[in-house]
């Protein structure tokens, strides 16, 4: 079985690789920096915008992601304000803004802590996984598994590990959905899950692309 990183509003792929029953989530990681673990992709009026959750500095030390501390400086009002510019006028958008604002304006201490926040209220949106892909049964540590995450060379490593660096580089075939900004912009793809939920709502997997297991 394959794991996937614990990331901050993963990328559509991340999701649909979450779904697949060959897929699951890893918790006990290294911290990697400039990834999806601290940062998410939206479409906003000027194209795409990547938001940050700023971390405190590891000091050239190694750590697990569980042991990183969120930033002091970091304004979740600032965030709010980046996807309410963003996703005012979409679809869900007014059903959501009251559960956003709890996630974003609650001081976690830990990156860790928001992340599972983050992807547990994700998670709610899409039935199946909630049905078959419950966090708790499903997780997997780095001392236990022997995915390909985690048990493989360093060269393969650093390969998997862009993955969740370059938006579009993983095994899945994305399928288009209106968004807000269609009018200026081409559909841009693979963008946090929250573009699916803020344009979709509720839907099902497939609206969203299926694993390229060729």
């Amino acid at each position: 079985m394959n794991a996937l990183p614990l990331c901050c509003f993963a990328p559509v792929s991340w999701y649909v690789l979450y779904a697949d029953e060959n897929f699951c989530l890893l918790q006990d990681e290294y911290f990697q920096k400039q990834t999806y673990r601290n940062r998410f992709d939206i479409l906003t009026g000027n194209g795409v915008q990547t938001l940050t959750i700023p971390v405190e500095s590891t000091g050239g030390e190694r750590k697990l992601l569980r042991d990183i501390r969120i930033s002091p400086e970091y304004n979740g009002k600032k965030t709010l304000q980046a996807i309410r510019s963003a996703y005012g006028n979409s679809a869900m958008y007014d059903f959501i803004e009251h559960e956003l604002e709890e996630l974003f304006l609650k001081e976690e201490k830990f990156l860790f802590d928001f992340n599972i926040k983050a992807h547990e209220w994700s998670c709610r949106w899409f039935p199946k996984v909630l049905d078959e892909r419950s966090t708790e049964s499903k997780v997997v540590s780095q001392s236990s598994t022997e995915s390909k995450v985690v048990s493989q060379s360093s060269t393969e490593s650093k390969v998997l590990d862009e993955r969740w660096k370059v938006r579009g580089t993983r095994p899945v075939e994305l399928k288009s959905y209106p968004q807000v900004f269609a009018d200026r912009f081409p559909f841009e793809k693979d963008l946090s899950i929250l573009d699916a939920i803020f344009n979709l709502g509720k839907t099902s997997w497939k609206a969203l692309g299926h694993v390229n297991n060729s």
